[in-house]
């Protein structure tokens, strides 16, 4: 990729994360400054990487704190299982939505509750098909005005802030997905 290329990528990328955000900002506090400072260290690192952002974003850890990915470093048989009832740092976190991908997957009900959490104030990490057999990890952080979900990532390869405002029409052709959802634990 040339210059001038990457140049437009990212303008162009800055200005549809300045656009959405925007469409955000009296909904809630947006997820993208913590995402825009986070990096991914390993190709396949992103289910460590979601929990940090995660972590970053409710003040939990600072900026610089990587140590999840680097405990996983390029694992590519873990799952949303290893953080599943774990509490770290305050927050407890639950694999939810272990149903079979199908015609009967309860998409309804999955898309309520992440309507819920982010109601409450909460992002949601997802598993989304990414290319061909691959998957990535993105975090819920609102809803756009076509009603469907806005969520962030990193890229690993580029490290640039991906945004994608059609996470509801990604589940529904993929007949369903898993979340990590989170609570705080009161002191």
């Amino acid at each position: 990729m040339n210059a001038f290329s990457s140049i437009f990528r990212y303008m162009l990328t800055f200005v549809v994360l300045t656009v959405i955000s925007q469409k955000l900002g009296a909904q809630q506090k947006s997820i993208l400054e913590t995402v825009d400072k986070h990096q991914q260290i390993y190709p396949s690192s992103c289910i460590p990487s979601s929990i940090e952002m995660i972590l970053k974003y409710n003040n939990k850890v600072g900026l610089n704190y990587f140590n999840l990915q680097h405990d996983w470093k390029n694992r590519n048989d873990g799952s949303f299982d290893y953080f599943d009832g774990k509490t770290i740092n305050g927050l407890k976190f639950r694999h939810r939505f272990r149903n079979k991908r199908g015609a009967g997957f309860p998409l309804v009900e999955l898309y309520k509750t992440i309507s819920d959490e982010l109601a409450n104030r909460r992002k949601v990490v997802i598993s989304l098909v990414s290319g061909q057999r691959m998957w990535h990890i993105w975090v819920i952080d609102g809803i756009a005005e076509s009603g469907d979900f806005v969520a962030y990532s990193r890229d690993f390869n580029n490290g640039y802030t991906m945004v994608i405002a059609d996470v509801k029409k990604r589940v529904k052709a993929m007949q369903g997905t898993d979340i990590i959802t989170y609570s705080s634990l009161k002191k």
